[in-house]
């Protein structure tokens, strides 16, 4: 089996070394990081199931096979996503860009198709497929999805009374199943991270928002789009086998290298959660970055994840073990919050919003 991976691999344009070896070597670890890092999902050199689900999805251009919605089977591939960019471009496709084909793809593929004068089928075969390029003029307009988040956002006014949070914490074993704790290190991300996740549940409660505690295995995957809530946050540490590693960083749904593909909202949100947090515990800032990682992409609503530090650094443990700085997380990300809906002119200094004046806004 592995010489066909490093085949798939090569064939990709990644150097795996010998590729009909049956060894896991140096060459092929280094392939694999840098697949993964291309792809933006965890990058550990572990050959593990979200590596191979990305593999299989990295071996589809569009055109390769027909595409039809099978709501048992959910056809997945680059394929998939080319096809969403293309039809976003034209007006077709509102969704977001998750390289899925599932109901909003086959809805935009029967639009295309009404328009196109062909057979309604939902289905994107070689008729369909020409079609599409034929009309296809590479127009600039953005992601429909983007455009009309931000809308959302823009027209939703500024208050935080009336919207409903998800707020989960301790999901890292959950959400990672590469990144291993040990049973100490469990106990006190659940500990830390949910006593964060609470503080924070009590003052968006005291600004009249509505927030749904989750945490560890008690996490709903779809509570918040069930609930239509405005977004999630999602309040993890980490561990990592090098002491040194240290510092406070947010994700969202989205790829580096494809900006077309981000949620911008989720992208807005981590950034001002990254800055907030960065100046209120002075710890290190690791930035906020785009990943495709599922449990980002598997909702509509916006979701962030929040890395609060490293549980293996004695500096970061220790700030997290200190109620005055799991305060300040929990100031930063409500200030966060309440700073996404407001505009860009009125928006007030990082570090500086405190509850008294959220309440202000609502």
């Amino acid at each position: 089996m592995l010489p066909n991976i490093k085949s798939q691999m090569a064939r990709l344009g990644l150097n795996v070394g010998q590729s009909t070896s049956m060894d896991f070597d140096r060459d092929f670890e280094l392939a694999v990081r840098q697949f993964q890092q291309v792809r933006g999902i965890l990058c550990d050199g572990v050959m593990g199931s979200e590596t191979f689900t990305e593999l299989e999805r990295a071996r589809y251009q569009l055109g390769d096979r027909v595409l039809r919605y099978d709501p048992v089977r959910v056809l997945t591939g680059d394929d998939v996503l080319k096809l969403q960019r293309t039809l976003a471009g034209l007006g077709f496709y509102p969704g977001r860009m998750d390289a899925e084909y599932a109901a909003a793809t086959e809805e935009a593929v029967r639009e295309l198709q009404m328009s196109l004068g062909t057979k309604v089928d939902g289905i994107a075969g070689p008729q369909t497929l020409r079609g599409l390029d034929a009309i296809d003029r590479k127009q600039d307009t953005g992601n429909l999805f983007a455009l009309e988040e931000r809308a959302r956002v823009a027209a939703s006014g500024t208050s935080l009374a009336g919207r409903t949070f998800v707020i989960e914490a301790a999901t890292t074993v959950v959400d990672f199943e590469t990144l291993p704790m040990n049973a100490e290190q469990t106990a006190q991300e659940q500990r830390l991270t949910t006593d964060i996740a609470s503080r924070l549940a009590g003052r968006l409660e005291a600004v009249g928002a509505g927030a749904i505690l989750l945490t560890g295995d008690a996490v709903e995957v779809n509570k918040a789009d069930q609930l239509g809530a405005s977004a999630v946050v999602t309040v993890t540490a980490d561990v990592n086998k090098s002491k040194e590693a240290n510092g406070i960083a947010t994700f969202y749904f989205g790829h580096e290298r494809h900006s077309d593909i981000n949620s911008p909202t989720g992208a807005r949100l981590a950034a001002l959660i990254q800055s907030e947090l960065a100046a209120r515990t002075g710890m290190l800032d690791c930035k906020s970055h785009a990943r495709t990682w599922s449990s980002l992409k598997r909702l509509r609503t916006p979701k962030v994840h929040v890395v609060t530090g490293y549980l293996t650094n004695d500096d970061d443990l220790e700030n997290l073990q200190n109620p005055a700085v799991r305060d300040a997380i929990a100031d930063g990300i409500a200030a966060a919050l309440q700073r996404l809906y407001v505009i860009e002119d009125a928006d007030p200094e990082t570090g500086t919003l405190n509850i008294e004046q959220i309440k202000a806004y609502n």
